[in-house]
């Protein structure tokens, strides 16, 4: 009779098992997720802390879940679909319940990242946009945008001179920064 009583229970746990890996794959399979992520969503299921333990160790061996891999692939897509800065792309990455180590590492092996080809291109999109505001509020605009993305200061203001230097002069010098001469400033260099 006890035996019964045994069995029910490791049946109850297994089937609590199954409930919270058959839970973690279907999150998993609309998008891919850190282990700490994974493991907030579960225990919003109010899944024991041992369960989804168990659960994540169990998607870790069998590579159903690698920090590594979801840092890289998401820092890649994230440079592409949304150009952020490294400092933004870091709390990004922080927020998700990455290990500092390996967010430092994953923005360090980043390849192909131009900040300043980014930023010259959101900036030139931006630009666009501003018609009938003065050069100074342009200037300010696009440097409190460039900066919420996550764009050094370094970057922003050396693409900044180059956008707003007409024909060679120089941002500090006030010439410059209408459309015509940012198209003009555009099309020189396409030659």
């Amino acid at each position: 009779m006890a035996e019964s009583g045994n069995n029910e229970l490791i049946n109850s746990e297994e089937q609590e098992l199954l409930k919270a890996k058959s839970d973690a794959l279907r999150l998993l399979s609309f998008s891919a997720r850190s282990a700490d992520e994974l493991r907030a969503r579960l225990k919003r299921k109010k899944y024991t802390d041992a369960l989804i333990n168990r659960v994540i160790e169990g998607f870790q061996k069998q590579g159903l879940i690698d920090d590594a891999k979801f840092a890289k692939l998401f820092a890649e897509s994230r440079v592409y679909s949304r150009p952020t800065g490294k400092r933004q792309l870091e709390m990004d990455l922080k927020k998700k319940g990455l290990a500092p180590e390996l967010v430092r590492q994953t923005i360090a092996d980043l390849k192909d990242y131009d900040e300043k080809g980014m930023v010259r291109e959101l900036a030139r999109k931006r630009l666009k946009g501003m018609t009938g505001v003065s050069k100074e509020k342009k200037r300010a605009r696009l440097f409190g945008f460039l900066k919420r993305r996550g764009f050094g200061s370094e970057a922003i203001f050396s693409v900044m001179d180059e956008l707003f230097s007409a024909k060679g002069g120089s941002a500090s010098g006030g010439k410059g920064g209408s459309a015509e001469d940012l198209e003009l400033k555009e099309h020189s260099s396409e030659d």
